[in-house]
């Protein structure tokens, strides 16, 4: 059952005194992110681990509970288990940050993230990937007059563009940013309606571009577009902050 555990057990064995629950953070941090402790995988209860690592029970609920706020285990009346790596993401301090931003500072990190996003996905999209991103452009101008939808398949838009990109790391800060993301095009598309300007048709078009550009592998038009699209966003649309 702690087959996992015990191959790493004298890794986790904090020799110095100083700074205890802080080490084995970071130490059961670093196997969980290696995947050497696997998702799903139960740790002992208190008493039997602090045991085996031969540390106060104090010192290993202090490392717990900073593990169970960083997403990286779930604490639970049927016990501690290690977390799965898309749970990580949701409940991540990272994620909170992103929650927390302003719409303005979020439209900045999305232009330096999502441009680079764009050009690997033109470089290493496959047939599939792009098929799943033409889909959720089909969807985006089937629902352009539903707000609601408009902004879920925008955002799958460019999720799924994240997802092309085959860097685990960007798709999975895509991820995190979800929800936020989200929040931000639906608000854009209600400020575009009652300005009344075409700003959704713009949108549609330029997705469309994108979309060219990474059928056709070109991955400096596809950065310019992204670029050029997050810009636009940011000039023309006014955010309640």
């Amino acid at each position: 059952m702690y087959e996992a555990l015990q191959q790493n057990l004298e890794y986790l064995k904090v020799t110095d005194s100083k700074n205890i629950s802080d080490t084995l953070f970071k130490r059961f941090r670093d196997l969980i992110v290696m995947g050497k402790l696997p998702a799903g995988m139960v740790l002992p209860n208190e008493n039997t681990m602090s045991d085996l690592l031969g540390v106060g029970r104090s010192s290993l609920r202090e490392a717990y509970t900073a593990l169970a706020l960083s997403g990286f285990i779930v604490r639970s009346k049927s016990g501690t288990y290690i977390n799965k790596a898309e749970e990580m993401i949701n409940t991540s301090p990272f994620n909170m940050i992103v929650e927390g931003s302003k719409p303005s500072d979020i439209l900045e990190f999305r232009f330096m993230l999502e441009s680079e996003n764009a050009s690997y996905a033109a470089k290493r999209a496959t047939e599939e990937d792009i098929a799943k991103i033409r889909e959720a452009y089909e969807k985006m101008i089937e629902s352009k007059n539903d707000i609601e939808k408009f902004a879920y398949y925008d955002t799958d838009f460019h999720m799924q563009v994240a997802k092309a990109a085959h860097n685990e790391l960007l798709y999975n800060i895509m991820k995190a940013s979800y929800s936020t993301i989200k929040k931000g095009v639906k608000q854009a598309g209600i400020n575009a309606y009652s300005m009344k300007w075409g700003f959704m048709d713009v949108v549609i078009k330029v997705h469309g571009d994108l979309l060219k550009a990474i059928e056709d592998r070109d991955y400096a038009m596809a950065y310019t577009v992204m670029k050029d699209h997050i810009s636009y966003v940011n000039a023309t649309v006014s955010y309640t902050e």
